[in-house]
């Protein structure tokens, strides 16, 4: 790749074009740093404006973050209590509960046909949309979408029998 040098003018720009973008500082520092990699990683051509390329890998990297985050509703997660892992909340018991709970949903799991398995798996685990999925397995986005709630519903009725 053949890339003019980058001066500290440019690096500056980029670095306000992040802050007015981003809400939380702390992220300006590691898409800085992701905007480097990919432009290490680029197997670009010449490039004529490096401010303008530095700041398009920029865009792009925001982009698939934000997507990221929508797609696993990073908006919905709650930070972990000090006072829970203090009252024993994470304590060994706990872990051997947690334990019986994933071999209960492990044989759920197993007991579901190979197809709806497969189909929660990909979307619930893997996080896969609804098309690819429907893509891998070689079904209907439709398909998948009721595989994936019948799936949730026995889960639920079979876990919460043996509760």
């Amino acid at each position: 790749m053949t890339l003019a040098p980058i001066d500290a003018a440019e690096i500056n720009a980029l670095r306000q074009y992040l802050r007015r973008r981003l809400r939380d500082p702390a992220d300006v520092d590691d898409l800085m740093q992701d905007v480097y990699l990919r432009l290490l990683t680029t197997q670009a051509s010449a490039v004529d404006h490096a401010a303008g390329y530095l700041r398009r890998i920029a865009a792009n990297l925001m982009i698939d973050r934000h997507r990221r985050q929508v797609t696993r509703l990073f908006d919905r997660h709650l930070p972990l209590d000090d006072s829970i892992a203090a009252a024993g909340a994470l304590g060994p018991d706990r872990a051997v509960a947690a334990r019986q709970q994933l071999r209960r949903l492990d044989a759920a799991l197993d007991a579901l046909q190979p197809i709806a398995r497969d189909t929660f798996l990909l979307v619930r685990v893997e996080g896969l949309s609804h098309k690819e999925a429907a893509r891998r397995i070689g079904v209907t986005p439709k398909a998948v979408s009721h595989h994936v709630e019948r799936t949730l519903a026995r889960l639920a009725d079979r876990l919460e029998m043996v509760e």
